[in-house]
């Protein structure tokens, strides 16, 4: 897991004064002329709203925090508080520390179930209900390839070998996750077993981001955690401004830009994280169906109400192709899709037409 070091925030202090009467502590006399009134000073104008930001390494990305706000200090205490809960989520669910729930759950596996905080229970609830729905193309069981496949600061730029790939595919069954609603626990049914909320969880941590930014006042702010973004009110006057990346095009070039107020809008992809051997590209999303990298699908980018919700289904979405993408997107009309498919062709939902503004076409490249 990527270390992670506490930015450094400037702070600063806004003394409000005023200017009040002081008694004099004698009677006065009969014939003593009244003393004029004391004069009123006005209190200080409200600072005018700036941009703030804060970041920091957390869930092998760059968490980063934006708040539209007048208060610097108040701000910047709101932002550190955001990415201090970020880090306690991640360190209840990360696969990259011993001793985090999951890890435990992991190494429990086959031998007992392991109490967990409603957090990480949550996570995992919601994920075996996309893993329903997706048929199992989706499956947090993917954590038995832990190792095998390379695509972290592990990556030496091997394949593994497709035997190898199948003993562990035996291990991959997202319904020998046992969950206990009245004890608050998991377990995996058999030993070797592993989980990872490597795809679902950074999605809850910017959720709980904007939780603890609304709980200290600031209501205009983006969160941001690798695809995943969470855009609350505004940035003054108008709304936030977000684009999509282009999936075979240079950081930072964007195929469509779009408006956000208090919604989500995450991406997952094949481009971040990959492989490419005799020029075919093998990226960090396993399709649990088969073990190996998903295929058909280069990137999807959700609009949704929640950046849970949209990381959630982002990852099913892009295994499962775009057709069938569409299809479950129906039964959602709160969640919107814009999908890249192999072929290069821009799949949008109907809901998402009329808010996109197209920059330009998506690289077409391997």
């Amino acid at each position: 897991m990527s270390s992670q070091r506490r930015p450094a925030f400037r702070f600063g202090v806004l003394l409000l004064w005023s200017l009040l009467p002081m008694e004099v502590g004698c009677k006065e006399r009969a014939n003593a002329p009244a003393a004029p009134p004391a004069a009123v000073v006005p209190p200080a104008p409200a600072p005018e709203p700036r941009l703030f930001e804060g970041q920091r390494s957390c869930m092998g990305t760059l968490c980063n925090i934006k708040v539209y706000f007048g208060d610097e200090n108040q701000a910047q205490k709101a932002i550190a508080a955001a990415l201090d809960e970020m880090a306690r989520l991640e360190g209840l669910m990360t696969t990259w520390r011993d001793d985090s729930e999951v890890s435990k759950i992991n190494a429990a596996a086959g031998i007992s179930a392991v109490v967990v905080s409603p957090e990480t229970f949550e996570v995992i609830k919601q994920s075996q209900h996309i893993s329903e729905l997706t048929e199992g193309a989706f499956d947090l069981t993917v954590g038995a390839f832990k190792g095998l496949w390379k695509f972290d600061e592990d990556n030496n730029g091997e394949l593994p070998s497709p035997s190898d790939v199948r003993k562990r595919q035996r291990l991959v069954n997202y319904k020998d996750i046992v969950i206990d609603e009245a004890a608050h626990t998991v377990m995996l049914r058999r030993p070797g077993q592993r989980i990872t909320l490597g795809g679902v969880a950074k999605g809850f941590a910017v959720d709980g981001a904007v939780a603890v930014l609304r709980k200290a006042g600031v209501k205009d702010f983006i969160v941001q955690a690798g695809g995943d973004l969470f855009a609350g009110g505004k940035r003054g006057d108008r709304a936030w401004r977000v684009g999509i990346q282009d999936p075979r095009g240079p950081h930072g070039q964007i195929i469509y830009k779009v408006e956000l107020t208090n919604q989500a809008f995450n991406t997952s992809g094949d481009y971040e994280r990959f492989i490419m051997k005799n020029g075919k590209r093998y990226h960090h999303i396993l399709d649990a169906r088969t073990g190996f990298p998903s295929r058909g699908t280069r990137s999807v980018t959700l609009l949704a109400p929640s950046s849970f919700t949209a990381d959630l289904m982002d990852t099913a979405l892009l295994i499962v192709g775009a057709e069938k993408a569409m299809n479950i997107l129906q039964s959602t009309p709160d969640v919107q899709a814009v999908i890249v498919d192999d072929k290069n062709k821009v799949h949008i939902s109907a809901g998402l037409v009329q808010k996109l503004s197209k920059v330009q076409d998506p690289t077409d490249a391997p």
